[in-house]
């Protein structure tokens, strides 16, 4: 079909659509879904935040006129793509559509607004075509310090972690607000990457827009909305056929996690049935007193992943493959947290919820679901004085990732973030942005549960200041330090996590710790759960994990029942 007889969305959407037609639309929706791509790949490009650059710790979309999610980048998280579907409906009951113009672009770091934390910016750009605005391109990336206490669950208020911007604009009809990045810039820590990754927001959805723009011209198509309700309408009948595949019922799950002063409990009843899938987190731990709330955005972002990858994967994620599941809890829970709450770890809270919603989904598909994984990212938030009386402080951000649940036809991946999906800083990376060193990192033997299928691995990491000097250290993130992932169908637990500092000091806890100088940080992160009976894992796999050091003699000997051949 040449361009010239390609019929118009609008003439796709004003009768029954034949075969080829269908297929056309369907051209279009990969389009749309590569300019999120191309949306995301320009902010991987241009960001100044190795946390955003080198981890991916960023998500991106196209929404339509009425703010509903189109289509979402590929690269990103979870986290990230899900509260972003519900910010820009919420951004603009704050600053309706009808007193913007063409390029305005409007910027929050709202946790109940955005991604649950002022570490995340969302920046919103609505796109013009012919005076009207035809869709919205909206973009999240993590900014490393936005003053306050940092990255850390010491706060006792959303106030003390960093400062809180409410929906204004970035840019005025194409004018950049300097005073709002120049409060930004005062008040972080690394200036320079905190101005960069908000440019670069901006710059990510502009490249947006000029390939949305692209593309409507060459379907010569001014509006997006048949597209949008073709895209709706196919998500909808098959998330919802999905999910008319399970039994209906109602299922419960608990998850425990260490917590801060006391130990967190995390409940679920999940009701199936009518092609919806509800679920009330009533009965979890009330709101803790330290910054490991999770705003419910947040929650129901990890919540709703939980599921969809479990019961739809092959939908595309947007507005309506998400209608179908449907988050709810009372106010004042660890997973319902309201203003002001502190908020800083969420994502210890947010990122086990995914495992809750498995626990439950195993009673409905038995024997299809993973083991529970080691879950929450350790967020390495190292910070110091360089040597040297006028040198500036450093914040470094990375990761320590541990392992993902077996799953029920293969091993669990190792040192893979799920649910987050974000990759670590590379050591050459992370040590050529601040003055430390990695010297050591690599698999943590034995540290995956066993099973038939065993668990991915954690790792061992070392490291210390390259220099002569304190690091202030926040574990705010390691989480599973007493109870490790719990395995499935006769699995074995995955071990817990460790972490301590050479001159004695055991990180038992969720504060601030000083590794003095000379001396280093020691770290071990969980193991995901084990599937299925030990016993009845192949022998030859056993040998193999043997040969690469996966395992101990001890434990091939023990747990698998391994000889000598």
């Amino acid at each position: 079909m040449s361009q010239k007889s390609q019929p118009t969305a609008f003439e796709l959407a004003a009768k029954p659509l034949s075969d080829s037609e269908i297929i056309a639309m369907n051209v279009m929706w990969n389009r749309l879904i590569s300019v999120s791509e191309e949306q995301a790949n320009a902010l991987l490009r241009v960001a100044f935040g190795a946390i955003v650059r080198e981890s991916g710790d960023l998500s991106a979309g196209v929404f339509d006129a009425e703010g509903r999610m189109m289509t979402q980048a590929v690269t990103g998280t979870p986290g990230h793509v899900n509260t972003m579907a519900r910010s820009v409906n919420a951004m603009l009951e704050k600053v309706p559509a009808e007193t913007l113009v063409e390029g305005d672009v409007l910027v929050t770091n709202d946790p109940w607004l955005g991604a649950g934390h002022v570490f995340d910016f969302v920046v919103v750009t609505p796109v013009f075509l012919k005076g009207k605005i035809v869709a919205y391109l909206a973009s999240t990336c993590h900014i490393v310090d936005i003053g306050g206490l940092g990255w850390s669950a010491e706060g006792r208020s959303v106030q003390e972690e960093g400062v809180l911007f409410p929906v204004m604009k970035l840019r005025k009809a194409g004018v950049v607000n300097e005073d709002f990045i120049n409060i930004v810039v005062a008040n972080s820590r690394v200036a320079r990457e905190a101005r960069g990754d908000i440019i670069s927001l901006m710059s990510c959805n502009d490249e947006g827009m000029r390939r949305l723009l692209d593309l409507m011209a060459e379907y010569r198509i001014e509006s997006l909305q048949p597209l949008a309700e073709f895209i709706f309408a196919r998500s909808a009948a098959a998330t919802r056929e999905a999910i008319d595949l399970l039994p209906e019922g109602v299922y419960h799950a608990e998850v425990e996690l260490d917590g801060y002063d006391s130990p967190i409990r995390l409940k679920a009843a999940m009701q199936i049935g009518g092609g919806v899938i509800e679920v009330d987190l009533d009965g979890s731990s009330p709101l803790a007193p330290r910054g490991i709330n999770c705003p419910l955005s947040y929650s129901q972002a990890y919540a709703s992943f939980g599921i969809k990858v479990a019961v739809a994967p092959h939908v595309p994620n947007n507005h309506a493959s998400l209608e179908a599941i449907r988050i709810t809890a009372p106010p004042g829970l660890i997973v319902s947290a309201e203003r002001p709450a502190p908020v800083t770890a969420r994502h210890v809270v947010g990122q086990a919820l995914p495992d809750l919603m498995l626990g439950c989904l195993a009673q409905a598909m038995p024997g299809k679901i993973l083991a529970e994984s080691a879950g929450a990212l350790w967020v390495l938030a190292i910070s110091g004085q360089e040597a040297g009386a006028e040198a500036p402080a450093f914040a470094s951000l990375n990761v320590a990732l541990g392992g993902m649940g077996a799953r029920p036809s293969s091993d669990g991946l190792s040192t893979t973030a799920f649910p987050s999906g974000v990759g670590a800083v590379s050591v050459e990376v992370a040590e050529s942005v601040a003055p430390l060193l990695y010297e050591h990192k690599e698999f943590a033997p034995d540290s995956g549960g066993a099973g038939h299928w065993r668990g991915g691995l954690g790792q061992d990491i070392r490291l210390r200041a390259l220099k002569d000097q304190p690091l202030t250290v926040s574990a705010a993130a390691f989480e599973r330090l007493r109870l490790g992932a719990a395995g499935r169908d006769g699995g074995h637990a995955g071990q817990p996590g460790a972490a301590r500092i050479t001159d004695g000091q055991v990180i038992d806890s969720k504060g601030l710790y000083i590794v003095p100088p000379g001396e280093a940080l020691v770290l071990r992160t969980p193991g995901g759960g084990g599937f299925g009976a030990p016993q009845t894992r192949d022998p030859a796999l056993v040998d193999r994990d043997l040969a690469r050091g996966m395992i101990s003699e001890s434990a091939a000997r023990d747990l698998y029942g391994h000889k000598d051949r």
